[in-house]
């Protein structure tokens, strides 16, 4: 980092030739400087618009930059009241919420599907999956469109939480966890999911576990599981990709 004198006097040097050397004049802007830098005013807003860190009207500035806002068209159909089947009763599903009992009259959470929630142009993110949808539209707006420029991308801002693929038909989806899914749908509706040139992306793919895949001779990929041995067959993770993983 630069030392503080140099700062200093970088600024001061940026004087008009016409004033660059009247000492008066770079007396004043080493003044101003200087009480900046002793307040730290200069990093605050340069830590004010830190990505990861920034929050409400700062994130919306970002997003301003990026050229993507916080609000969408669609549906919010999670946390409502849900009526379940006979055989469900015993295991009743974790998003399915039903009558209160006894016990939880006044801790069970849930809600009333209103017509606004059925269809609404004025939905809005918070402040977490805004900065998701940010960093995707910044890997749009920089990335080269190929193949590996998105991989690479995707993988400096989410590591391996995201994956993009290709089975090399024109066709491009995405493996997503499923605490992603409802995100994704957004992007999708948005048209910032990163992709080469010409090549459709038809699906994002969504799952809690990794998915049963085969490997190279000589690389076992992190995501994929294979098949299970003796020691390992009633304990091993993973799951089959099914229909209902898919997102259109």
């Amino acid at each position: 980092m630069a030392d503080v004198t140099d700062i200093i006097d970088y600024y001061a040097d940026l004087l008009i030739i016409q004033y660059n050397q009247k000492p008066k004049a770079k007396a004043t802007i080493k003044a101003f400087v200087e009480e900046i830098l002793s307040t730290g005013i200069l990093f605050d807003i340069r830590d004010a618009f830190n990505l990861d860190t920034a929050i409400g009207v700062q994130l919306d500035t970002l997003g301003k930059y990026a050229n993507i806002d916080r609000f969408y068209t669609g549906q919010t159909l999670d946390g409502y009241f849900t009526l379940i089947k006979y055989d469900e009763v015993a295991s009743p599903p974790a998003d399915a919420i039903g009558f209160t009992d006894y016990t939880d009259f006044e801790t069970k959470v849930g809600d009333w599907l209103i017509y606004p929630d059925i269809l609404s142009d004025n939905l809005s993110l918070n402040d977490d999956d805004f900065r998701f949808l940010i960093k995707l539209r910044i890997i749009q707006n920089h990335s080269d469109h190929s193949h590996k420029s998105i991989d690479d991308s995707i993988f400096a801002f989410f590591g391996n939480e995201i994956r993009a693929d290709s089975v090399g038909n024109m066709e491009m989806f995405y493996f997503v966890p499923r605490n992603q899914a409802a995100i994704i749908s957004v992007a999708l509706q948005k048209k910032i999911l990163p992709k080469p040139m010409g090549v459709d992306l038809k699906y994002a793919i969504e799952g809690d576990e990794d998915f049963f895949g085969f490997a190279t001779y000589d690389t076992i990929p992190p995501f994929a599981i294979g098949f299970a041995n003796y020691a390992d067959y009633d304990t091993k993770e993973g799951d089959t990709l099914r229909y209902n993983n898919l997102i259109s």
